[in-house]
């Protein structure tokens, strides 16, 4: 490695050693030119302190007079029309102890107290009084009458600081904060003045000279450090928001500068005579002086010494870095080209740690965003704070949520096999999410989550008129099924709850979303449901008791058509004058299914012979997400009980089970393998034929058979690199959804964790 950093530096240090001595010269002859500007920027920068300092604590005060008028306790008191009752004189010692602990949270407070306006009493940070006690308490003995106290407590405020008395600021704020207009009372911060005072005189600029606090008027408030001056202060000269001039009060000069605070209207104003200023002038001349000397004889070897000093380090870092540098380092020239290639990777790698931070803050944001919706959360400040850290900010509090339930999208993946399936729905996600995010954004803005296997919208309703905002949500939702079924192939169902104000309205809008989306076991998949559809649904059944025993009698019969023409003729019924309601509707199919039952009941064998069909029934039911689903299931059962009725022959083939055994195994790639095609196959009454299968094997068909595809499907997972679609095709499952649901019933995981051997 060239030694070339060495002999740079050694001459960039000799370089910088000339530098000095012509700024010396320089400075000599130009400090009394920068005297002036010396003592205006160092007037600014110590007011700007005082001013930072003071305008920190007004903030901290009005920031926990915000925090007070947004407490619930404090909403919910002011709010109220009874104060005499138990309850309420609960909820009074509830917000004494309220106040006292905001009044210990700020040494800048003195006390603070409510007055409710209509009932003309107050509630401290000790105790409930009326009106002239609270003056005699906290504003007697000021040059402030009682008349005047009542008068300004009475006025509208949002969030003023206000000088009652000489010695008496306050902070005063109109409650409840959301209506100020129609405000039932006033929250009153008295500060403590005499700290602020000892905070200015503790500053170096009123250690000096003298500092002022000025209201809008130019009135004086409050005076630190020297007194002397401040009567022959010309305040004619303070009209604009800053500035700094100079005066002469008999023989001395002085410096005067002010600022304006945007917090409260305030001035601050300076006061410094220029002779503190010159005298450290004529000690820097003096230093010059001495600077020259040591920059020629003491600078020029110290450079030499100090540049050979600074090296080794660099030397040590080059040794320590070079083994960890990545590229050739045949093409690096000197350190520096060294250090800049470990800097460049260092910041790569960086990159991708600030890039997986995002995603996981997108997680957690997403998951306080799913347990906001669902209620789950903390309220008052603590939710503020929540919501400021995950970057949620609502321009208006008018809310609406919608819920997308999605569906087969398995026609999106037809021509893509390398996928599995959780990246396929997370995919499918990412259409939704994007497509309905940016047809929502042309009019309001909307947050998205993920909840319960769906994906949730929370929109934030911009604009004043409601019906023209609903109608613009169902006109983005029919859009976005629109978009998504016709591209990309994907089954949607849509909720949409009412509009509502508030934060405290979200919750109860994601319920109205969930009892819309809930509504497709009625009127079925890809339909968009606004909450306003379902509100005063039909609460009347008709099934006569007539139409059961008719039924009943097909059924015990076998007259397989009569009995669905009958079962048809009842849901045509139930649900050709009116929607009927979700309730109603699952009552009507279990009465049906209890009908089909209780014909069974009534056959000589008794009800045992068809249990295993029943059990199936069953299990399908729960699977079930529509009413079209339960009917279709209801044909099904009812076609296998009729079918059953007429023929009950029995078999005693003793090869029978290993026949059927063989033919399971042999055919279970074939999608419709089934009790129907097993006894067409082996001539078996199908009933017969599953009761046998229980007998023999101990499970019933439908497990035995998904245990053993499940078998076959790990050992493909195992033996072959055949993607999870290719191996849904092989073990003879129709889709993906179904095959990764057998699967983890069976083993507990999905088939991509048992691929993964997590």
């Amino acid at each position: 490695m060239k030694r070339s950093v060495f002999l740079f530096w050694l001459y960039s240090n000799l370089t910088i050693l000339c530098i000095p001595i012509v700024i010396t010269m320089v400075v000599l002859f130009q400090s009394q030119l920068l005297l002036s500007s010396e003592v205006i920027r160092s007037n600014e920068a110590l007011l700007n302190q005082v001013k930072q300092s003071l305008d920190n604590q007004f903030k901290d005060i009005k920031r926990m007079g915000l925090q007070l008028s947004l407490d619930p306790k404090v909403i919910k008191y002011v709010s109220q029309t009874d104060y005499n009752s138990p309850q309420a004189k609960l909820e009074t010692l509830d917000l004494i102890s309220s106040l006292r602990s905001y009044a210990a949270s700020n040494g800048d407070i003195n006390d603070l107290y409510v007055y409710m306006k209509k009932q003309h009493f107050g509630i401290s940070t000790s105790t409930m009084n009326q009106d002239d006690l609270l003056f005699q308490i906290f504003h007697a003995n000021k040059d402030f009458t009682k008349d005047k106290w009542h008068e300004a407590v009475e006025k509208t405020y949002f969030g003023n600081f206000v000088q009652l008395s000489s010695d008496d600021m306050v902070y005063l704020q109109s409650l409840p904060i959301q209506d100020s207009s129609e405000a039932q009372a006033t929250l009153v911060v008295m500060l403590n003045t005499e700290r602020l005072k000892t905070a200015i005189s503790n500053i170096q600029i009123a250690q000096a000279g003298s500092v002022l606090i000025m209201d809008s008027t130019n009135k004086p408030l409050m005076v630190a450090g020297g007194t002397e001056r401040v009567s022959n202060m010309d305040y004619g000269m303070l009209a604009a928001k800053e500035g700094t001039f100079n005066q002469k009060w008999g023989r001395e000069e002085v410096t005067v500068s002010y600022v304006s605070s945007m917090e409260n209207g305030w001035k601050y104003v300076s006061i410094v005579p220029t002779k503190i200023y010159s005298a450290k002038v004529s000690q820097l001349r003096s230093w010059i002086y001495v600077g020259l000397f040591l920059c020629v004889f003491v600078g020029a070897p110290m450079s030499i010494w100090l540049t050979r000093r600074h090296y080794m380090p660099i030397r040590r870092i080059m040794d320590l870095v070079s083994p960890k540098v990545k590229s050739n380092l045949k093409g690096i020239e000197n350190e520096f080209s060294l250090l800049q290639s470990f800097m460049t990777e260092n910041a790569a790698l960086q990159d991708t740690a600030n890039r997986t931070i995002q995603i996981q803050q997108n997680v957690l944001r997403s998951h306080f965003l799913a347990r906001f919706l669902k209620g789950r959360v903390e309220s008052g400040s603590a939710l503020a704070q929540s919501m400021e850290s995950f970057d949620l900010t609502f321009e208006t509090n008018r809310f609406a949520i919608l819920l997308f339930h999605i569906g087969d999208y398995g026609d999106l993946f037809k021509d893509s096999g390398e996928r599995d399936a959780e990246s396929k729905l997370q995919y499918v996600y990412y259409i939704v999410t994007n497509i309905t995010e940016e047809l929502i954004g042309r009019k309001h803005r909307a947050f998205t989550t993920e909840v319960d296997g769906m994906v949730a919208f929370l929109v934030n309703i911009h604009g004043d008129d409601e019906v023209q905002a609903k109608q613009d949500i169902i006109e983005v939702a029919q859009e976005a099924q629109a978009v998504i079924q016709g591209k990309f192939y994907i089954q949607l169902t849509i909720g949409i709850s009412d509009i509502h104000p508030y934060l405290t309205g979200i919750p109860h809008g994601f319920e109205e979303a969930l009892e819309a989306l809930e509504y497709k076991f009625v009127i079925g998949p890809s339909q968009i449901i606004p909450f306003e559809r379902i509100k005063r649904p039909k609460n009347e059944l008709y099934y006569p008791l007539d139409t059961e025993r008719q039924l009943i009698n097909h059924i015990k019969t076998g007259q397989y058509e009569e009995a669905m023409e009958a079962v048809s003729e009842l849901i045509v019924t139930n649900v050709s004058d009116g929607t009927l309601s979700l309730q109603l509707g699952k009552l009507l199919m279990f009465e049906l299914i209890g009908t089909i039952l209780k014909a069974i009941e009534h056959f000589p064998q008794g009800p045992t012979e068809l249990a295993v069909e029943k059990n199936a029934l069953i299990k399908e039911l729960t699977q079930c997400e529509s009413f079209v689903e339960i009917e279709d299931e209801i044909y099904k059962f009812l076609k296998t009980v009729c079918d059953y009725v007429d023929s009950k022959k029995k078999s005693h083939n003793t090869n029978l089970k290993d026949q059927v055994m063989t033919y399971i195994t042999e055919h279970l790639s074939d999608m419709n393998l089934s009790l129907t095609s097993l006894s067409l196959r082996f001539e078996v009454n199908a009933p017969y034929l599953s009761r046998f299968f229980k007998e023999q094997s101990g499970e019933t068909f439908i497990d035995y058979v998904n245990k053993q595809r499940v078998q076959l499907a790990k050992q493909l997972m195992t033996e072959t690199e055949d993607t999870i679609t290719d191996i849904t095709q092989k073990v003879g499952f129709t889709n993906s959804n179904t095959f990764i649901r057998v699967f983890k019933r069976y083993e507990g995981i999905t088939p991509g964790q048992f691929r993964k051997g997590e």
